[in-house]
């Protein structure tokens, strides 16, 4: 009989779970779960409180589903990743594991940390098992003609869905109950309850809310998916985002409940909605965290990016963080991150591309305050969303794109509905002035505690324009 060890890391789900799957095929072995909580390297990664709460809750939910598979989950408090690795290994050799499953993690720190404990535990003669589970494809499949990564979303999207349409990957089932409980072997440490920091109406905890969360969305909102999407008062996202961070549901899943909505539909229209193409950028970013590991350091694979001059503001980028810029979408936006721990996508590219090229702040330091405030924080693609706003990321555009603040907010939130949701104080404002109250504050002799605009958008574009340039020239 073996003992195999499952290493839950940002896997907290028991339905197509790649390492507990393979963890359990033999009925005869022996198997239990570990996660090790790690504060200090946490911080260090800018992990936001609302999405460490978010994990503990989940954590409490998973601990109790796998004791109906008669599966008990460990946990143990380290520092850092260095610890936890030491931990691991006495762990091991204390439980007499023999084999160890879990799915990988892609970030530079988690990767010099398997490969440490692979190496340790293979020497101590225990057998280790690692997983590509949080994404739909293997990166080794997904290569151009000249077996190299692709660095263009056309191109990456455009194979992933040809290899999609000749198969699906399949989303592997609960396991089957353990036929002995380890409860008289190791006994239940429940793990404790924290502060919930998180809003549990919008984020329900739990693998099952979850689920019941992406079905509702496809039974309710996915036929209007690309016509509401880009409106943040509409609130037609799916607001998975969070669940797929921590691996609360996996992306495959994902891709089978939609699949099954749309199975009136031909496979190829399927594959090309919308919705799909969000899951496909998702794919994108982790394929190039894996295949380009200088992402991790949060450098641009291209070099002219290290010659920009940032101002880097102080009062400009606490005025943004604050939503205190006098940009109505900007500052509603900051609001709803700052309250909430979440932004619509559409309002994560206003106001990115707004810190960037409008107040020319170098866009890592966007990076670490969304990591720090995003429930759904996730390096890959928090990374990937910031070099794209940047255009110094591997798919940039003519750097040239710029998101209008104003003309962003009068397509997208025209009558303000979003904006006086989240700018309490702009609620006297006419539908028509919304986008730039100022003027109709002066006219109308107002005292409203509302700050000006920390800039002229103008002036602040050139300056951007030609900074880029001169960046490019050297």
């Amino acid at each position: 009989m073996n003992k195999n060890l499952i290493w839950f890391r940002n896997d907290l789900r028991i339905y197509d779970n790649t390492a507990l799957y393979k963890a359990c095929l033999s009925d005869t072995d022996q198997v239990i779960g570990l996660f090790i909580f790690t504060p200090k390297q946490w911080d260090k990664h800018y992990v936001s409180i609302k999405k460490i709460s978010f994990l503990y809750q989940n954590l409490i939910f998973l601990q109790k589903e796998l004791l109906k598979l008669n599966i008990i989950l460990h946990h143990h408090e380290c520092t850092d990743f260095l610890n936890s690795a030491e931990y691991l290994f006495y762990f091991c050799h204390k439980n007499k594991i023999n084999r160890l499953f879990y799915n990988y993690q892609y970030e530079i720190n988690e990767k010099n940390r398997d490969y440490l404990i692979t190496q340790k535990l293979s020497e101590q003669g225990v057998s280790v098992e690692g997983f590509h589970d949080n994404i739909l494809i293997e990166p080794i499949k997904i290569r151009s003609k000249n077996n190299e990564s692709y660095k263009k979303f056309y191109f990456f999207k455009k194979k992933i869905i040809d290899s999609l349409s000749k198969k699906i990957p399949i989303c592997f089932p609960i396991p089957k109950k353990r036929n002995f409980n380890n409860y008289n072997i190791y006994p239940v440490h429940f793990i404790k309850n924290v502060n919930i920091n998180f809003n549990e109406n919008l984020f329900p905890v739990g693998e099952k809310a979850a689920i019941n969360k992406l079905k509702y969305f496809c039974s309710n909102k996915i036929e209007d998916y690309l016509l509401k999407r880009n409106f943040p008062y509409l609130n037609n996202t799916s607001m998975l985002s969070p669940y797929l961070s921590l691996g609360v549901i996996s992306v495959r899943h994902c891709l089978q409940i939609f699949l099954k909505e749309y199975k009136k539909k031909s496979l190829t229209i399927a594959l090309n909605s919308s919705w799909i193409n969000e899951i496909i950028w998702r794919e994108f970013y982790y394929h190039l965290l894996i295949n380009f590991p200088i992402l991790g350091k949060s450098e641009s694979l291209l070099q002219w990016e290290k010659k920009i001059s940032w101002e880097n503001n102080v009062n400009y980028f606490n005025a943004w963080k604050n939503g205190q810029t006098g940009f109505p979408i900007i500052d509603a936006a900051m609001k709803q991150l700052n309250k909430i721990g979440w932004m619509h996508n559409r309002l994560r590219m206003i106001t990115s591309s707004f810190l960037v090229k409008n107040l020319l702040i170098d866009w890592r330091e966007g990076e670490k305050y969304f990591m720090y405030n995003l429930i759904d924080g996730d390096y890959a693609l928090n990374n990937g969303g910031w070099q794209w706003s940047a255009s110094i990321g591997s798919d940039s555009t003519p750097y040239i794109r710029i998101f209008n603040p104003l003309r962003q907010s009068k397509i997208f939130d025209k009558s303000g509905i979003f904006i006086k949701k989240y700018l309490p104080e702009l609620k006297i404002i006419p539908d028509n002035h919304i986008h730039s109250p100022h003027e109709w504050i002066i006219n109308n002799g107002c005292k409203i505690d509302y700050p000006k605009p920390i800039i002229n958008y103008k002036n602040s574009k050139e300056k951007f324009l030609s900074t880029y340039q001169l960046a490019q020239l050297f």
